[in-house]
């Protein structure tokens, strides 16, 4: 890690508002182009923007957040990512599942949308337990890399995170073929 990096680490876990101001200048332009792509408008886009750095900074100086293999800008568009899909879930459900490794399906229900299929995978999502809703939001909903899991929460190793989330994505499958 570059030492510019972990030096702004240090800065935002002390709690330096300038560090804070900083973040939120340098990666605002970036992170509203990258976020454009979503259903959101310019101002829901902000908001968004804004509440992802007061969630980066928090997380920092409560948390004394150190990130060893992922940087502060992947972190922050990692949340920023996880509160656009929050906001977009507002009037729908968005739920991404591994079809296969190489292929991501993502399925967007609708509350009124009265398929069958949607709603056997709604009931399974809400079914499964604490711990893989946990892996499987972070992994999918918030774009964490299986690294970032580790860092974020108390599992040992990215193995241990790589077997948790295949066997929540088998019990996910499972729940939704019995049902």
């Amino acid at each position: 890690m570059k030492s510019s990096e972990k030096s702004l680490q240090h800065r935002l876990r002390s709690g330096d508002e300038r560090a804070f101001e900083w973040v939120y200048s340098e990666y605002k332009e970036e992170f509203l182009a990258f976020s454009a792509s979503y259903r959101l408008n310019s101002e829901e886009l902000i908001d968004v923007y804004q509440d992802a750095v007061i969630a980066l900074f928090q997380n920092f100086v409560e948390k004394q957040l150190e990130l060893e293999k992922s940087s502060v800008k992947t972190y922050l568009f990692g949340i920023g990512k996880h509160l656009i899909l929050k906001a977009a879930k507002q009037n729908s459900k968005l739920i991404r599942l591994d079809a296969t490794q190489e292929e991501v399906v993502e399925i967007e229900i609708d509350e009124h949308d009265e398929s069958e299929r949607s709603q056997q995978l709604a009931a399974a999502f809400k079914k499964i337990g604490d711990k893989c809703r946990e892996v499987l939001e972070l992994f999918y909903y918030r774009g964490f890399s299986i690294k970032e899991i580790v860092e974020a929460t108390d599992y040992k190793d990215e193995n241990t995170v790589k077997s948790h989330k295949s066997r929540c994505m088998k019990g996910l499958r499972e729940k939704i073929k019995s049902s």
